[in-house]
Formats: structure tokens, sequence, C-alpha cells
């Protein structure tokens, strides 16, 4: 089991417990923002919804593109937090419906965070810690479950970029006008990804160095 701290901490100075609070709320406003208009939200905006002045905002984040960064990278430090207790799951399969609902929920029901998700440059130094440390926590409990037998073998790592790429879509879709139809698709890709799955695979799995140019050219495509 690891025991690093998270990502999110990588580099950057412990902050006071005032400080760490008002670092927390400025994230939350910002996600809230970005969730009813979009990532095209200044500063002021976001201090005038945090209830802080807008330089504290700017001692935080020197520009949009930082707080962007700031938002995602907080929230996969949660995720990567998430996965760590997962491993003390006495069971395994139990633990990989936990994660996957747990990030299924998270950009289904939280517009914000769907919006940085799928704009964001992922290639960022920050992101790409944090995601270091995501996908660390991720595989240990991928590859308990596939050792204890509850996964299909063939199963790969990288089949979770899809997993979360296709329930982000349907999140996308039907969370306003159906609240929680994701999870009827989700509890549909569980039950293919167990062990005593029917339907066999025609098509190998992406590898990280296609799931990197995916977001790539999505990225350069806006």
């Amino acid at each position: 089991m690891v025991t690093s701290p998270p990502a999110a901490d990588a580099g950057r100075p412990k902050l006071r417990a005032d400080a760490e609070r008002n670092r927390l709320r400025i994230l939350e406003a910002a996600r809230e923002l970005f969730a009813e208009r979009g990532l095209d939200v200044t500063l002021d905006d976001v201090a005038s919804h945090a209830g802080v002045g807008v330089g504290t905002v700017y001692r935080r984040f020197a520009n949009r593109d930082e707080l962007i960064v700031g938002v995602l990278t907080e929230h996969l430090a949660r995720v990567a937090e998430a996965a760590r207790g997962a491993l003390d799951s006495p069971d395994p399969w139990q633990a990989v419906v936990d994660l996957l609902t747990l990030m299924a929920s998270s950009m289904a029901t939280d517009r914000g965070l769907a919006a940085v998700i799928m704009q964001i440059d992922h290639s960022h130094p920050d992101i790409e810690a944090t995601k270091a440390v995501l996908t660390t926590q991720l595989t240990q409990v991928y590859e308990r479950a596939k050792a204890a037998g509850v996964l299909r073998p063939e199963l790969a790592s990288t089949d979770f970029f899809g997993v979360l790429t296709m329930l982000a879509a349907i999140g996308e879709k039907t969370e306003p006008i159906v609240p929680g139809a994701w999870q009827r698709y989700l509890e549909l890709i569980l039950d293919g990804i167990r062990a005593d799955g029917r339907v066999e695979f025609t098509v190998p799995a992406l590898t990280d160095d296609q799931i990197r140019e995916i977001q790539r050219r999505k990225k350069s495509q806006r």
C-alpha cells in the first residue's frame, strides 16, 4: 500500500489552517461558477462568489488557468485518497464498485468539474504529478481485485479510461433531465468487467501513449 501524501501537496508549502480554508473555498466557488457559466469566468467573479477579497485569490492563483488546474488537481488528490482508503476494504470487488461510483458520480453531478476535465490541458505538471499518484492507487485496487479473481483476467488498467469516458458522456447528456440515470450504465459496465463476463474482447486495450494522444488532440481541437 502506498503511503505517500496526495500529489496536491507536492511542491506546495503547507498553508495555515485559515489560508487552507480560503484556498478550498476559492476552489469550490470556482467549480460552482464553472458549472453555471463554463470556464469563462474571472478571478474577480470567483472572489465575489467565494466571499473573499480579490487579493486572497491572486495570492493563491496568479490567473484563471492556474485556478482551473487547481480545481482538477484538488479533485484528483481527493480521489487518490479515496482509492488509498479502498485498499483497506476487505472486499476487493466492492472497492472497485465504490471507486467507479465515486468517479462517475463526480463527473455526472458536478458540471463544473466535468467542464474542467473535458477542456483542460492534462499535460500540466501539477496534474500529471497528481494523476501519477492516483494511477498508482487505482492500479493497486485493480490488481488486488484481479488477483482475487473478481475482475476479468483480460481487463487492462487502461480500460478504466474508456469506462470513465463513457460514464462522463452519459452523465453529461442525462443528468440535467434524468438525475442519476448514469447509475444504470455504471451497473451495466460493472456487470461487464466482472470475472464471469461472457463477451470476449475483440479489440486490444488502449495504451498509455494512445490515451495521452487522445487527450492532446481533444485539447487542440477546441
